[in-house]
């Protein structure tokens, strides 16, 4: 099967040039709605794709179990059929394929057609055999090869999965927390607004500098005082670091009401920040019964594209929503020595009548 391998695996690199080319960087398929039924067809073809690049290098099948070989490339087959049956109506916004796709799609069926006279003239007459599954006499470097290759196209379907599915779930909400605790606005005000002592109980920054210090002098003022030249349009430089790299951004301040709500949109230039911009917002509210009640609520936009997206969905934004209220329940104890905070703000606990950072803007 050494040669049954080596057409497989040059299968593999032109199928993984017209992914990546074709139908990702120049089609963008799973991100078009009309095209996620092809999307899904090109899903199910890279888990066949996997289980070849798994059993042609290392297995061979007798008897019985000689069914598999028609299984797999039976069902390698029928994918390729429901395939072309379906590119002419998903691709017609686009004009249909292109020259070089169609042209790429030829090769890879001749492909095809060679890697299935390999197989099966080395492995025909095996089912004539006692039932079993041999070993391989294929070089161990070529397996190796194909078993990269299979953990390439399991690693690709199933990113193009969570891109359908993170697709289907409509845009991702805003995330909000809040936290109520045993002082006055003036005093959480005071406290939240000094951007020197903000990175001593906010995970999300390491250091946050106001961009007038470089030319008006640093806010000297005691801890808790916040700075009075800060107003609506000062300008922020925040910073991140994560695992020993630093992640740099700035933000400015959209509407600023002293002693009840400060309105903000941040951004960061660098290609290795998944937070492209976003606008959050901060509200301070007196409660009857006592005390006062600190929320925020924001959102943002990432790059990366939909590998972004899907980064973002279902692990950044999750990891940010437990960071940020982790950060309050850090502000309630260090400051306002409560043991146990009850931090809310989790999807389904949004505070009645809390505005979006959209709608608050």
């Amino acid at each position: 099967m050494t040669t049954a391998t080596l057409l497989l695996l040059v299968l593999g690199l032109l199928g993984a040039f017209d992914i990546a080319w074709f139908h990702t960087y120049k089609g963008r398929l799973v991100t078009r709605p009309e095209c996620r039924r092809e999307a899904w067809i090109h899903i199910a073809r890279g888990v066949v794709y996997a289980a070849q690049f798994l059993c042609v290098p290392n297995l061979r099948f007798t008897g019985a179990a000689y069914a598999v070989w028609l299984v797999l490339f039976g069902a390698d087959v029928t994918v390729a059929w429901l395939d072309a049956r379906e590119e002419p109506r998903s691709r017609a916004a686009q004009g249909g394929l292109s020259g070089g796709e169609y042209v790429m799609h030829l090769v890879l069926s001749v492909c095809v057609g060679a890697l299935l006279h390999a197989v099966f003239s080395t492995t025909w007459g095996d089912w004539r055999l006692p039932t079993g599954v041999l070993g391989s006499d294929v070089p161990e470097s070529l397996r190796l090869l194909a078993g990269g290759m299979a953990v390439g196209c399991l690693a690709v379907s199933a990113l193009e999965v969570l891109v359908l599915v993170e697709r289907r779930l409509g845009p991702p909400a805003p995330l909000h927390v809040r936290v109520r605790l045993p002082a006055t606005v003036e005093q959480v005000w005071n406290l939240t607004q000094d951007h020197r002592l903000h990175p001593d109980w906010d995970h999300r920054f390491s250091s946050i500098v106001m961009l007038h210090e470089d030319t008006q002098g640093a806010h000297t003022a005691p801890p808790g005082t916040p700075d009075p030249r800060i107003q609506t349009g000062t300008v922020m430089r925040y910073e991140k670091t994560v695992l020993g790299a630093s992640i740099r951004g700035f933000g400015r301040y959209k509407l600023h009401r002293p002693m009840r709500q400060s309105t903000f949109e941040f951004w960061s230039d660098q290609p290795h920040s998944l937070i492209a911009r976003g606008v959050g917002l901060w509200r301070y509210t007196a409660l009857s019964e006592g005390g006062m009640e600190f929320a925020t609520s924001y959102t943002y936009e990432v790059r990366w594209g939909a590998f972004g997206q899907v980064v973002d969905r279902f692990a950044f934004r999750p990891l940010f929503q437990w960071y940020t209220e982790r950060s309050f329940a850090r502000l309630a104890r260090r400051y306002f020595g409560v043991r146990r905070p009850r931090v809310l703000g989790r999807e389904g606990r949004k505070p009645r009548a809390f505005p979006t950072p959209l709608e608050a803007a």
